[in-house]
């Protein structure tokens, strides 16, 4: 039945996220034969509207047929170089970049354009949405072969640096990879390792 009502599941999702509104009793309606689960509209609204920003289309369907969103594993991997001599807390560098409190020195600009072409390559068979993020700091691929009708296999790839009187130096690169197998995520390790890359952080998430 789900792989059968499925994509008109996710229109409706879709459709009732995009409007902001209470659904009318006729979509609710809809829902509820689609899915055999009794939504109310106010539930509906929510649900719908907030896959936007926290959850795929194709979990949120999942959510419609059972109830709860499917399992979902968040593995987040940082990537940094130490200039030579230099000692620091990993913890503390990422959340100065992260949060942007403060810049530092003491880390080595990274070849961007070259691991971006590096992780294109490995990932030739997913889709690249490229300079998706503002200025050109993330990158999204999708894995166009899902393992599971309902996942939303991908990763993302976020770039942390400073400005420079001549140029902008990329220093901390982060996969934020969703759904992804340890099969998946180990092209993503060797590529850092073939630009003498370590990893620094490497935080899992199973929700």
């Amino acid at each position: 039945m789900e792989e059968k009502n499925l994509e008109q599941v996710k229109e409706l999702v879709d459709r009732i996220g995009i409007s902001y509104e209470l659904p009318a009793d006729k979509e609710t309606e809809e829902m509820q034969k689609l899915t055999r689960i009794d939504w109310d509209a106010a539930d509906l609204q929510m649900v719908c509207c907030e896959y936007w920003s926290h959850h795929s289309l194709e979990e949120t369907a999942y959510l419609m047929f059972h109830g709860e969103y499917p399992p979902v594993r968040e593995v987040e991997l940082s990537f940094w170089r130490y200039k030579p001599g230099v000692i620091l807390d990993d913890e503390t560098v990422y959340d100065n970049y992260r949060f942007g409190r403060k810049q530092l020195k003491t880390l080595e600009a990274l070849p961007l354009e070259e691991i971006l072409q590096k992780i294109k390559d490995l990932f030739s068979g997913w889709r690249g949405d490229t300079e998706t993020g503002s200025g050109e700091s993330s990158w999204r691929f999708d894995c166009l072969k899902q393992a599971e009708y309902w996942m939303d296999t991908h990763f993302w790839v976020f770039e942390y640096g400073r400005e420079t009187k001549s140029q902008r130096e990329h220093q901390i690169l982060r996969f934020c990879c969703h759904n992804m197998s340890d099969e998946q995520i180990a092209p993503i390790l060797e590529c850092m390792s073939e630009f003498q890359c370590p990893l620094h952080l490497r935080e899992e998430k199973n929700l």
